[in-house]
Protein backbone atom coordinates (compact mmCIF):
# COMPACT_ATOMS: atom_id res chain seq x y z
CA UNK A 1 0.00 0.00 0.00
CA UNK A 2 1.20 3.64 -0.55
CA UNK A 3 1.26 6.43 1.53
CA UNK A 4 1.75 9.63 0.70
CA UNK A 5 4.00 12.59 2.77
CA UNK A 6 1.39 15.15 1.90
CA UNK A 7 -2.25 15.42 0.73
CA UNK A 8 -2.48 17.45 -2.82
CA UNK A 9 -5.43 19.25 -2.80
CA UNK A 10 -7.81 18.73 -6.59
CA UNK A 11 -6.32 21.63 -8.33
CA UNK A 12 -2.78 20.61 -8.05
CA UNK A 13 -3.92 17.15 -9.24
CA UNK A 14 -5.04 18.45 -12.21
CA UNK A 15 -1.61 20.69 -13.03
CA UNK A 16 -0.07 17.42 -12.33
CA UNK A 17 -1.91 15.85 -15.34
CA UNK A 18 -1.71 18.67 -17.67
CA UNK A 19 2.05 18.20 -17.09
CA UNK A 20 2.07 15.15 -18.40
CA UNK A 21 -0.18 15.34 -21.11
CA UNK A 22 0.50 17.12 -24.60
CA UNK A 23 -0.96 15.11 -27.82
CA UNK A 24 -1.10 12.34 -26.06
CA UNK A 25 -0.08 10.88 -22.55
CA UNK A 26 4.02 11.35 -22.60
CA UNK A 27 6.74 9.37 -20.78
CA UNK A 28 9.51 11.45 -20.25
CA UNK A 29 9.58 14.54 -22.43
CA UNK A 30 10.43 13.29 -25.56
CA UNK A 31 8.29 9.87 -25.83
CA UNK A 32 4.74 9.85 -26.42
CA UNK A 33 2.41 6.90 -25.33
CA UNK A 34 -0.46 6.05 -28.34
CA UNK A 35 -3.46 5.46 -26.66
CA UNK A 36 -6.48 3.53 -28.93
CA UNK A 37 -9.30 5.76 -29.08
CA UNK A 38 -12.55 3.79 -30.56
CA UNK A 39 -14.80 6.23 -32.23
CA UNK A 40 -18.16 6.79 -31.22
CA UNK A 41 -19.98 5.14 -33.86
CA UNK A 42 -17.45 1.38 -32.38
CA UNK A 43 -19.10 2.58 -29.15
CA UNK A 44 -22.55 2.43 -30.50
CA UNK A 45 -21.74 -0.77 -32.52
CA UNK A 46 -20.17 -2.29 -29.35
CA UNK A 47 -23.00 -1.80 -27.18
CA UNK A 48 -26.04 -2.74 -29.55
CA UNK A 49 -23.77 -5.80 -29.71
CA UNK A 50 -24.09 -6.70 -26.41
CA UNK A 51 -27.66 -6.04 -26.34
CA UNK A 52 -28.90 -7.87 -29.31
CA UNK A 53 -27.26 -10.73 -27.42
CA UNK A 54 -29.53 -10.61 -24.46
CA UNK A 55 -32.05 -9.60 -27.15
CA UNK A 56 -31.76 -10.62 -30.50
CA UNK A 57 -34.91 -9.22 -32.73
CA UNK A 58 -34.72 -5.98 -30.70
CA UNK A 59 -36.03 -3.59 -33.46
CA UNK A 60 -34.94 -0.51 -32.43
CA UNK A 61 -31.17 -1.90 -31.64
CA UNK A 62 -31.27 -3.70 -35.09
CA UNK A 63 -32.01 -0.57 -37.16
CA UNK A 64 -29.45 1.82 -34.86
CA UNK A 65 -26.75 -0.91 -35.58
CA UNK A 66 -27.76 -1.20 -39.00
CA UNK A 67 -27.31 2.78 -39.29
CA UNK A 68 -23.90 2.61 -36.97
CA UNK A 69 -22.40 -0.07 -39.46
CA UNK A 70 -23.11 2.31 -42.44
CA UNK A 71 -21.76 5.50 -41.09
CA UNK A 72 -18.74 3.15 -40.07
CA UNK A 73 -18.24 2.38 -43.68
CA UNK A 74 -19.10 -1.45 -43.44
CA UNK A 75 -22.11 -1.70 -45.71
CA UNK A 76 -21.59 -5.86 -45.82
CA UNK A 77 -22.24 -5.52 -41.99
CA UNK A 78 -24.92 -2.83 -42.55
CA UNK A 79 -26.84 -4.89 -45.19
CA UNK A 80 -26.70 -7.79 -43.14
CA UNK A 81 -28.43 -6.22 -40.58
CA UNK A 82 -31.13 -4.88 -43.18
CA UNK A 83 -32.22 -8.15 -43.81
CA UNK A 84 -32.09 -9.14 -40.59
CA UNK A 85 -34.86 -6.57 -39.60
CA UNK A 86 -37.01 -6.39 -42.94
CA UNK A 87 -37.36 -10.92 -42.07
CA UNK A 88 -38.66 -9.36 -38.73
CA UNK A 89 -40.35 -6.68 -39.72
CA UNK A 90 -40.91 -7.42 -43.71
CA UNK A 91 -44.19 -4.50 -43.47
CA UNK A 92 -42.12 -1.59 -41.96
CA UNK A 93 -41.69 0.78 -45.12
CA UNK A 94 -39.08 2.47 -43.09
CA UNK A 95 -36.91 -1.26 -42.84
CA UNK A 96 -37.38 -1.44 -46.86
CA UNK A 97 -36.70 1.66 -47.61
CA UNK A 98 -33.33 1.52 -44.95
CA UNK A 99 -32.50 -2.21 -47.14
CA UNK A 100 -33.03 -0.39 -50.54
CA UNK A 101 -30.34 1.94 -49.43
CA UNK A 102 -27.96 -0.87 -48.24
CA UNK A 103 -28.66 -2.62 -51.25
CA UNK A 104 -27.54 0.31 -53.36
CA UNK A 105 -24.45 0.63 -51.31
CA UNK A 106 -23.41 -2.70 -51.81
CA UNK A 107 -23.94 -2.52 -55.56
CA UNK A 108 -26.88 -4.58 -55.34
CA UNK A 109 -28.62 -2.11 -58.29
CA UNK A 110 -31.82 -4.55 -58.69
CA UNK A 111 -32.22 -5.46 -55.23
CA UNK A 112 -32.18 -2.18 -54.19
CA UNK A 113 -34.90 -0.81 -56.57
CA UNK A 114 -37.26 -3.44 -55.53
CA UNK A 115 -36.84 -2.99 -51.88
CA UNK A 116 -37.55 0.89 -52.46
CA UNK A 117 -40.43 -0.14 -54.74
CA UNK A 118 -41.79 -2.02 -51.79
CA UNK A 119 -41.16 0.68 -49.53
CA UNK A 120 -42.98 3.19 -51.17
CA UNK A 121 -45.60 0.53 -51.92
CA UNK A 122 -45.70 0.04 -47.59
CA UNK A 123 -46.47 3.43 -47.24
CA UNK A 124 -43.25 5.29 -47.47
CA UNK A 125 -43.39 9.05 -48.25
CA UNK A 126 -40.13 11.02 -47.61
CA UNK A 127 -39.81 12.28 -51.12
CA UNK A 128 -37.18 15.20 -50.20
CA UNK A 129 -35.49 12.53 -47.88
CA UNK A 130 -35.15 10.28 -50.68
CA UNK A 131 -34.26 12.81 -53.52
CA UNK A 132 -31.35 13.78 -51.34
CA UNK A 133 -30.56 10.84 -49.89
CA UNK A 134 -26.51 9.46 -50.83
CA UNK A 135 -27.05 5.87 -50.59
CA UNK A 136 -29.10 5.59 -53.74
CA UNK A 137 -26.09 7.27 -55.73
CA UNK A 138 -26.23 4.39 -57.91
CA UNK A 139 -30.06 4.11 -58.44
CA UNK A 140 -30.07 8.21 -59.81
CA UNK A 141 -29.33 7.60 -63.64
CA UNK A 142 -32.31 4.64 -63.65
CA UNK A 143 -35.50 5.56 -65.19
CA UNK A 144 -37.48 3.70 -62.76
CA UNK A 145 -36.17 5.64 -59.63
CA UNK A 146 -37.31 8.98 -61.69
CA UNK A 147 -40.60 7.03 -62.27
CA UNK A 148 -41.02 6.55 -58.16
CA UNK A 149 -39.60 9.71 -57.46
CA UNK A 150 -42.65 10.96 -59.79
CA UNK A 151 -45.05 8.87 -58.58
CA UNK A 152 -44.28 10.13 -55.29
CA UNK A 153 -44.91 13.81 -55.71
CA UNK A 154 -47.45 13.40 -57.98
CA UNK A 155 -49.27 11.70 -55.20
CA UNK A 156 -47.85 14.47 -52.52
CA UNK A 157 -49.07 17.13 -54.64
CA UNK A 158 -53.05 15.22 -54.78
CA UNK A 159 -53.05 14.72 -51.01
CA UNK A 160 -52.13 18.79 -50.88
CA UNK A 161 -55.06 19.77 -53.13
CA UNK A 162 -57.56 17.64 -51.34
Amino acid sequence: MRTRNRKKSRSTFTLDIHKLYVDGFQHGITQTIELPIRSETDFEVDFCQQILHVAPNHLEVLALLGEAYTRRGDYAKGLETDLRLSQISPEDEVVQYNLACSYALNGKKEMALSALEKAIDLGYRDLDHMRGDRDLELLRSDPRFASMLERLTIGQQEAETA
